[in-house]
């Protein structure tokens, strides 16, 4: 009756209902009538809200052909009014025939890994499946199976490559050279085929340094080094170039071609240079073809010999480089570059080389990790941290060889003059054992985070909390392995690892550089401890030849 409040018609049956079937409402009492009662008033939707419903909505025919309307909330129809009744909307929608586009496909992050060695390999797979990245190596010059079985790990097969966990293996067509452009096309091929994305390039050794960024660049790549310097981080001419262009004091040296090495009579008269002096190849790698001249009788040999050689990286010698002999003690200091680390470029660990002169170049007997935040190394770390910077190293690992002379005055390391400097991760196991002594320093995970532009973790400190070394243990005699004696390196209390670089029936040297040592040995403990236990695998190795 119209003496009680009446329900006013809900939104579902206006929009159900065809206009035919709404029944006559009485008529609309404006708000500002205050003469009738308010329990008399009554709204008509589809006068009220027209702009909300549409003359679409009212007819049952046109009804599945609009979208749906999930919910309008529940706001009141009327403004005024004792009670107010609320609405929610729901409206079903029929559809078919819709065509939607294919979504885009989902790229596999990826990272290049150049000339890998298996033992860092290992880690710097790991490190990859961390951050779900796809794992591709690239062998520009694969294992024939020449060499020998023991150093397997250090020149892998693609077999080895991919029991160790490596995703896919790249190597240049047989019986031709690697091409750089050649593997560039074909790794972009395999990035579209297979949805993939590489973030980065990372040189495992020596000889990748130079076109791994060239690489990355025809990649299409942005975390790369300077390429304008690419030859200055491989070539030791063109890299103490340009340290000394930027400041930092290098060695005298002079550039040698004369094929049978005459132009060192001139070249030491022009340096003001007095023997010993240092001839060596330009582009060389693991103190290969590196000699210590004593006179101008050897330096002329050697120099002639360089010159027309084939160099270790198997690319012909263009020159031989002439420096001077620097006195003091060796280093290397190995850093890691990232524009997400404080500095840029930073020392993560330094190692100390005791060397001894054995067959006219000089010889590893042991290296020892030191602490890099001790003030007698302080001028050690600027200086390393500038050379890095002349040669353009922005992203990933560097390593740092220099002497230096001990102040017994100050009791500070003093006057650094670099050897070389290579845009890569120290060879040797040094990174393994910095992670394993450095408290929160994880390198091979901080080597790919900042090849793939990633942020980098450092650890608070990188003093280390125990010494590690590793120790150079020499083969005396040239010929056929025929016994060994002391190569059960495990009685050693400070063991952590060994590699015997040579096995029965193998051909053995004397050992003038790092692949002719008979074994590796890596020990891990306190000062004293590591030290004895590195002059116990040297003093009880044997061997016998025939």
């Amino acid at each position: 009756s119209r003496g009680q409040h009446s329900r006013n018609q809900s939104l579902s049956e206006a929009v159900l209902a065809p206009r035919a079937a709404v029944p006559d409402l009485p008529p609309v009492i404006h708000n500002g009538d205050t003469h009738k009662p308010v329990d008399e008033v009554s709204v008509d939707l589809a006068e009220h809200h027209e702009a909300l419903i549409g003359d679409e909505f009212l007819n049952p025919t046109n009804i599945v052909k609009q979208p749906t309307l999930a919910t309008l909330g529940e706001t009141p129809f009327a403004l005024d009014g004792d009670e107010i009744e609320h609405h929610r909307i729901v409206a079903t929608e029929i559809v078919g025939g819709l065509q939607f586009a294919a979504p885009e496909p989902i790229l596999q992050n990826a990272i290049v890994l150049l000339d890998p060695r298996i033992p860092d390999c290992e880690h710097l797979i790991e490190a990859g499946r961390k951050r779900g990245l796809m794992i591709m190596a690239v062998v520009p010059k694969p294992n024939d199976g020449s060499k020998a079985d023991a150093l397997l790990s250090y020149y892998p097969t693609a077999e080895a490559l991919l029991e160790v966990g490596m995703h896919q293996v790249y190597e240049p067509p047989i019986g031709s050279k690697f091409d750089i452009v050649e593997c560039a096309t074909n790794l972009k091929t395999i990035e579209n085929q297979q949805n993939l994305r590489f973030l980065g390039v990372v040189p495992c050794r020596e000889a990748a340094v130079d076109f791994s960024d060239i690489l990355g660049a025809l990649l299409g790549l942005t975390c790369l080094n300077d390429l304008g310097l690419s030859s200055a981080r491989r070539d030791k001419g063109l890299m103490k170039y340009a340290v000394s262009n930027a400041g930092l004091r290098v060695a005298k040296y002079a550039r040698l071609t004369q094929g049978d090495g005459t132009d060192v009579i001139n070249a030491v008269k022009e340096l003001e240079l007095e023997y010993p002096v240092v001839v060596k190849t330009p582009r060389g790698m693991s103190t290969m073809d590196v000699f210590i001249c004593k006179d101008e009788k050897e330096a002329v040999q050697h120099s002639a010999t360089i010159v027309r050689s084939v160099g270790p990286d198997g690319r012909k010698t263009q020159y031989a480089l002439l420096e001077e002999f620097l006195g003091g003690e060796e280093f290397a200091l190995n850093l890691i570059a990232s524009p997400t680390t404080p500095r840029g470029v930073q020392v993560t660990d330094i190692w100390m080389y005791h060397k001894i002169e054995t067959n006219g170049t000089m010889v590893n007997t042991y290296q020892e990790l030191v602490d890099c935040h001790e003030k007698k190394y302080a001028s050690l770390v600027k200086y390393a941290e500038g050379v890095c910077r002349a040669v353009g190293i922005k992203y990933g690992m560097a390593h740092c060889e220099l002497k230096a002379k001990y102040d017994e005055k100050t009791k500070k390391w003093v006057d650094p003059v670099m050897i070389e400097i290579a845009g890569r991760l120290a060879g040797g196991r040094k990174a393994i054992l910095a992670e394993a002594t450095i408290p929160g320093w994880h390198p091979f995970e901080a080597l790919i985070d900042a090849h793939c532009g990633f942020p980098v973790k450092m650890p608070p400190s990188f003093s280390p909390s125990k010494r590690a070394v590793q120790t150079y243990v020499p083969s005396d005699k040239n010929g056929i392995l025929k016994s060994v004696q002391g190569n059960d390196f495990e009685r050693l209390p400070t063991y952590h690892a060994s590699s015997m670089l040579r096995k029965i029936g193998d051909k053995v040297e004397r050992s003038t550089s790092l692949m002719t040592f008979a074994a590796f040995v890596w020990l891990v403990g306190d000062v004293d401890e590591v030290k004895r236990d590195a002059m116990r695998a040297r003093a009880e190795f044997k061997v016998e030849v025939e």
